[in-house]
């Protein structure tokens, strides 16, 4: 596994931590499971984007669905 730094907004951070104490997860955890979410969801030949995982938050890489 690779880590990695990300500078987020107040907003986005407060978002996913709130989320992460809802779903019993780690902020990191939802990030994976966006990141890899969104990567399978890409097919081959399309770029990345912005999308939205879950009310309330600003643009991130992700579903949101994540695994459980």
């Amino acid at each position: 596994m690779k880590t990695i730094s990300l500078s987020v907004s107040e907003k986005d951070y407060e978002a996913f931590r709130a989320e992460s104490v809802r779903a019993g997860r780690s902020i990191a955890s939802l990030i994976r499971d966006a990141m890899s979410d969104y990567r399978e969801s890409l097919g081959t030949g399309r770029r990345l984007t912005r999308v939205r995982p879950f009310e309330g938050v600003g643009p991130v890489v992700g579903r949101g669905g994540g695994r459980r």
